[in-house]
């Protein structure tokens, strides 16, 4: 090296033994200042390439982004304690098991609190130093790149590179990045080996378990819709690109979870789709598999939640202290176990611009005389949007009507199944989609008609609510009429032969 050579004073010192040091000073590239000693590359560069990473996150899909906001879902105190100790258990101590289950998958129906859950615990594990990397996705952010696949693997790398404690990685993935930058252009899978895995092999460590960060969360996977912008957005809806899409992501995550350099477990929280299910169900690897349903006594949580919030409206309007405490009961009945009606329920009474509470809560409890208010209008948006994923959405809301028509109410799941499908899988095709509002396979794997929302039949029930997606009871009645007949008649020639 020439001791002439003055290096500026912003160049950070490297010592490495066994190495090839180069030195990199802000735009200065010394590259006639390199030694070679053995195989290792340690390159303290990093501005352009920071840059060029920079450029392919989704800065808004990260836990604390400033587009999520104060307000993003989360749990609201003393609620959900169960399920989040369930979590936290296994992010802490799951590693510990005989059989350790790296993926964590935490399901339920549309509404049932999954991103609120995701984010509280993703905040519970930043303080702690146990999140590596986060990915919130959302159908309906403000920014497009939360809603497609293509910025999932730069915006978790991001987020690895702020660990100091992955001792070596920041400096391998640069360096990566300088000798191709046109690795945000390859697809997933090459993406993850060049970003992830491989500098994670060639990094010089970690430090010990209980100073390093242990879980990434992945949440919202069925709300990716698409690989590229082309297929996202308003009115751009493709549902084959998006099963395709949240396919590769969990091929990669799971292929992740394979390498033994990859030193962290994932959650993985949706809706249960079909996609989804199937890729789980086939899945080699032990999944560790969450759902929320009656077990984490949803209803008590809502009825906390509604008690808490209904105690801040009374207190900031200047309520009597008995206001709605007679209607908390009805409206957890109403709620089904889902958060999200609770939510939408104190959203419409805490608008002064539509009325005062009392007035709003009795306008609720009979909402059918509504008029222009619209007290459910985020939820039947959700309604709306997930009935829209089958390939014949009248036909599903036929289906459904059917199912809750109070003659068939006590009939055997593989009877309706039976009364309903005209050819074999057809309960798949139709409602295949829609899991997230109806049960179609119980615990031991038969047909199961179970609603998850009893507001999913108050919506489509009114026209006003469900619109184009009505069907009335002429309409409903005409189709049962006629599948009834179609079984009377497959039965006749079923017995004639």
């Amino acid at each position: 090296m020439d001791a002439g050579r003055q290096i500026p004073s912003t160049t950070r010192s490297i010592v490495a033994k066994n190495a090839q040091v180069r030195n990199v000073a802000g735009a200065y590239h010394d590259h006639s200042t390199t030694t070679n000693v053995n195989n290792i590359q340690i390159a303290n560069s990093g501005r352009h390439e920071m840059e060029a990473l920079l450029r392919h996150v989704a800065h808004g899909a990260v836990h604390d982004s400033a587009e999520r906001g104060p307000d993003a879902p989360k749990c609201h105190p003393e609620t959900r304690t169960a399920v989040q100790k369930d979590i936290m258990g296994w992010i802490e101590r799951g590693e510990q098991d005989d059989t350790p289950k790296r993926i964590l998958w935490l399901s339920g129906p549309a509404g049932s609190g999954k991103t609120a859950i995701a984010g509280t615990v993703a905040d519970e594990c930043y303080k702690k130093g146990l999140l590596a990397a986060s990915f919130f996705f959302s159908a309906f952010a403000g920014s497009r790149n939360r809603r497609w696949k293509k910025p999932l693997i730069p915006t978790l790398v991001y987020s690895l590179l702020q660990h100091e404690s992955i001792v070596g990685y920041k400096e391998e993935v640069l360096a990566v990045i300088e000798r191709d930058p046109m690795v945000f252009e390859k697809h997933l899978d090459q993406q993850l080996e060049k970003l992830i895995l491989e500098p994670l092999r060639n990094a010089l460590g970690l430090l010990g378990s209980q100073n390093r960060p242990k879980v990434i969360i992945v949440d919202g996977l069925d709300e990716c819709q698409g690989n590229s912008e082309p297929d996202v957005g308003p009115g751009t809806d493709n549902p084959a690109a998006g099963s395709n899409a949240q396919q590769e992501i969990l091929a990669a995550l799971s292929r992740a979870c394979a390498e033994p350099a990859f030193p962290f477990c994932i959650i993985v929280a949706s809706r249960p789709e079909r996609i989804i299910r199937h890729f789980f169900a086939d899945s080699p690897s032990p999944i560790l598999r969450i759902f929320l349903d009656d077990k984490y006594n949803p209803d008590s949580d809502i009825r906390l939640f509604l008690g808490a919030m209904f105690s801040d409206i009374r207190r900031r309007f200047n309520l009597p202290p008995g206001w709605a405490l007679k209607d908390v009961d009805l409206l957890v009945t109403e709620a089904s176990g889902q958060f999200i009606y609770a939510a939408t329920v104190i959203r419409f009474l805490d608008n002064p611009r539509v009325g005062p509470p009392q007035q709003l809560l009795t306008q609720l409890l009979q909402w059918r005389s509504l008029n222009d208010s619209k007290p459910f209008a985020p939820l039947d948006l959700l309604y709306h949007r997930i009935l829209r994923t089958s390939p014949d959405p009248l036909l599903a809301v036929k289906w459904i009507r059917f199912i809750d028509t109070p003659s068939h109410a006590w009939s055997f799941p593989l009877h309706l199944k039976y009364m309903l499908e005209s050819y074999p899988g057809e309960t798949e095709h139709v409602l295949g989609t829609l899991t997230s509002l109806v049960e179609l396979e119980g615990e031991n794997g038969e047909p199961s008609f179970r609603f998850y929302h009893k507001s999913l039949l108050d919506f489509l029930g009114d026209p006003r609510r469900s619109s184009d997606l009505h069907v009335d009871m002429g309409g409903a009645e005409c189709f049962i009429v006629d599948r009834h007949y179609e079984t009377l008649k497959g039965a006749y020639w079923v017995y004639i032969f």
